[in-house]
Formats: C-alpha cells, structure tokens, sequence
C-alpha cells in the first residue's frame, strides 16, 4: 500500500511542480521537504502493516500519539509553548490509547504489543515530517512546498522496493493480481490520504503546530463511527468490536481526546487570537 502511495505523491508531484512554472528549491530546503515525504511514507508502511492485524478504530487510537510527539518537538524545535493545560491533554490522550489497546499487566510491565510499538514509531515518524515541514513553510509557496514533498513519498517508496524485498514482491504480485476495479479503489484511496496530508500541511502553514495537531486528535470519533458502520455492512471485511460494551468503551475513551481537543482549542486561542 505505501507503494502506491508513493505513485500517487510522483503524479501530485509532477503537476504541482508544472503548475507552479518548474521551480527550483535551494538544496537545503529541497531536501528537507524531501525528507518530509520520505517520513511520510515510511510511517505509512508501518501504518498498514498494523491495519493487517488490528481493529481500524485502534489503530486510530494510537495514532493519537502522534500530537505528543508533535507538540513535544514543537516546543524542542519550533519554540511554541508548552504549558500546564497541554500536559493534561497528554494524559488524557495517554489514558484513552492504554486503556482501549492495551490491558493493567501491559502497562505494568512495559511489555506492548508489536502492533503498539510499529504505530509509536510511525506516530514519530510523521510527527518529524510535520515539525520540518513547518521549520521550512516560510521558504517558499505552499504548492511548491507539496510539490516536493510528493517527491519525497516517491523517493521512499523507490527505497521500500529497493531496499526490502517483501515489499517488492507483494507490490509486483499484488498488482498484477488485482483487477482494474481494485486498482482504481486502491488508487482513489491513496489519493484520499494524500489530500488529507497537504490539508495538514496548508493548516501547518497557517498556524502553530500544536493547534493543527488538537484538531486532527477530533478524527478519533469519525473512525468509530465508519468502523461501526462498515462492520454492519460488511463484517468478514471489517472485524470491529461493536458489541455494546466494545462501542461503550471506545466512545467513552474517544471523548476523552474530544476533552482534550478542548484543552488545546482553549490554549491555542491565548496564543492565535481569535479562532
């Protein structure tokens, strides 16, 4: 799936760059937006691998750890503030991911699952991607900026399919298997998610990091919802738990990043003004 990912950011690469007159970053900039579409992929390669084996609601769940990391390498590089009522967010962010992924015996003996640490690292992968996308906005326009990045989810994928062979193998193999039909969904799919980056991205570039990052935590109940939904209408597809009790636990924890999306709204308005 990364790989055409990748596709799907050359071809958005290649018409941002001629829309925008071919332009020619400087080297440093270049390749730090680059970078950026390089982490992107990357994370999103152990983002699907998680996909395989856990319910889509709590692979969203823990990728609300991707705001602490975000707004933690904000206040390291960035220099936006960090203050108390941010620190509670966390928590609250924290208690909902540990309470719904994971069981007390994880938590006490520090001993997660494989699909805990792949999203960790893929949280801190984008969460890197986000914060030098942001250190290089200023530079030059945003199409611009897009332009490259899509270059850079290209670049990693050439590195995924050179540098892995099971990569190699499933994307060839996948792809003279699937149907034209699949191959448009997977397709369309990818160009979803790749919208929905350079949304953030354009957000980024219009305010503090920390802000975009509370927003996105929002996204949490939309993925209940369709997992609910999509379970209903087709279950051997879509294994969520949508049992009262499974549905209870997760609105209940759910809410709590809406709590915190709250707490960082009412932070954020201190330091942008009106919102």
């Amino acid at each position: 799936m990364a790989m055409y990912s990748a596709i799907v950011g050359l071809i958005t690469g290649i018409v941002l760059w001629t829309v925008s007159g071919f332009p020619i970053l400087g080297i440093k900039d270049g390749l730090l937006v680059i970078i950026t579409g390089v982490l992107f992929v990357f994370g999103a390669a152990l983002y699907f691998q998680v996909m395989q084996s856990e319910e889509t609601s709590k692979v969203i769940f823990l990728g609300q750890l991707m705001p602490i990391f975000t707004i933690l390498m904000s206040s390291l590089f960035l220099k936006e503030q960090l203050s108390i009522k941010q620190f509670i967010g966390f928590m609250l962010i924290m208690t909902s991911v540990f309470a719904l992924v994971t069981n007390i015996k994880e938590i006490l003996s520090l001993k997660f699952n494989k699909a805990f640490w792949l999203m960790t690292i893929s949280d801190v992968l984008w969460a890197a991607g986000t914060i030098i996308f942001k250190f290089v906005s200023d530079t030059s326009s945003f199409i611009i900026l897009s332009a490259y990045e899509g270059f850079g989810w290209v670049t990693g994928g050439l590195i995924l399919f050179l540098v892995f062979p099971s990569v190699r193998q499933a994307f060839i193999s996948t792809t003279r298997k699937l149907s034209k039909v699949g191959l448009t969904i997977v397709f369309g799919n990818e160009a979803v998610y790749l919208a929905s980056k350079l949304l953030i991205f354009l957000a980024i570039i219009s305010g503090p990091v920390a802000l975009v990052s509370a927003v996105q935590g929002t996204n949490i109940m939309f993925g209940i919802i369709y997992g609910w939904i999509l379970t209903l209408i087709a279950p051997k597809i879509f294994g969520e738990d949508i049992s009262k009790k499974g549905l209870l636990k997760k609105f209940a924890w759910g809410g709590s990043n809406v709590y915190r999306f709250s707490f960082n709204l009412l932070i954020q308005s201190t330091f942008c003004g009106n919102i």
